[in-house]
């Protein structure tokens, strides 16, 4: 029974809230809230597949957000500025941001720095670089077809909502059933081990970090025309958002543990929490506690649960 409760917990506290959400609000659980919880999730969604993979490896990136934030100024610069092909300027725009992603990973491996502090740095740089592309100030014209993206429908179910199920479903498929999620958690697990069994450690790190800034370039491009808009200050505290989900979804913090699914419904809960306060008139900055709190236990099992298994392992 405790085994099923720990394997189940992330859904069953997923129920729980929309229950209780429901028995607060006769709105909350309505066919239009449901689409609109998922439409607001599916960009921490995608941006959760990318940083399940890096934690399990036993990293951090605090980049996403300002990704998102770049990735909007740059991709509407080129449309509307520069008058580029749409298709050209989203291709352009993520491998900016992929390239980014791989200058990150280099200096983590290269420098051999904690990856919070490499990721810092290049989260002020980032953030900075879309401030001055923009002149600080967002940038509309957002042609009909990048709006679409954000908040267009097919067949009634949300186009962002379409793009993280195959986003999460593809990114799932390479960490369980790939020599390549095998070798994240190898790393993840055991550095050390890794390397000694001809993991090619530093190469499938500074990969990782490629893989997450080029996810976030595609949910920057669906949030761009979710606001219409190309904005520098887009996806700011973003990255807190899906730390918190990745923990709550069951990815240990020190790397080695976690899955996709668990990751997604992390983010699930985190969209059902910040929806259902809302409907409930919860202030935001109440709703900065709440999530900060939830962090703080997410971490604080996550800790404990790893003591009673090393202890069990000693005992052994």
């Amino acid at each position: 029974m405790k085994k099923y409760l720990k394997q189940f917990s992330t859904i069953i506290i997923l129920v729980v809230m929309v229950i209780f959400f429901t028995m607060c609000s006769g709105n909350f659980f309505k066919v239009n809230n449901i689409l609109n919880i998922l439409r607001q999730v599916s960009v921490l969604s995608i941006l959760t597949a990318g940083m399940t993979f890096v934690v399990i490896s036993g990293g951090m990136d605090l980049t996403v957000g300002s990704y998102l934030g770049l990735t909007g100024v740059v991709a509407v610069q080129l449309m509307t500025v520069l008058h580029m092909n749409i298709g050209v300027s989203c291709l352009l725009t993520i491998i900016v941001i992929t390239v980014f992603g791989l200058i990150t990973g280099l200096l983590i491996v290269t420098l051999n720095v904690s990856p919070i502090v490499i990721t810092l740095g290049m989260q002020t740089v980032v953030r900075g670089i879309a401030y001055i592309i923009s002149g600080g100030l967002p940038i509309y014209d957002v042609p009909d077809s990048i709006v679409f993206l954000g908040q267009g429908y097919v067949f009634g179910i949300p186009v962002p909502v379409i793009i993280m199920v195959v986003i999460v479903l593809i990114m799932g498929i390479v960490l369980k059933y790939t020599y390549f999620g095998r070798y994240v958690y190898a790393i993840g697990g055991n550095v050390e081990a890794a390397k000694l069994a001809g993991v090619a450690v530093n190469k499938i790190l500074i990969s990782l970090y490629a893989i997450s800034a080029f996810l976030t370039a595609l949910a920057g491009i669906a949030l761009t025309g979710r606001l219409s808009s190309g904005a520098p200050a887009s996806g700011t505290g973003t990255e807190m958002d899906v730390i918190t989900a990745v923990v709550i979804g069951g990815v240990s913090i020190n790397g080695g543990k976690g899955s996709m699914l668990g990751a997604f419904v992390g983010a699930v809960i985190i969209g059902v929490l910040s929806n259902g306060l809302t409907i409930m008139n919860v202030s935001e900055y109440y709703q900065q506690v709440v999530k900060g709190l939830v962090l703080i236990l997410a971490v604080a099992f996550d800790v404990l649960a790893n003591r009673e298994r090393i202890k069990k392992v000693k005992a052994a």
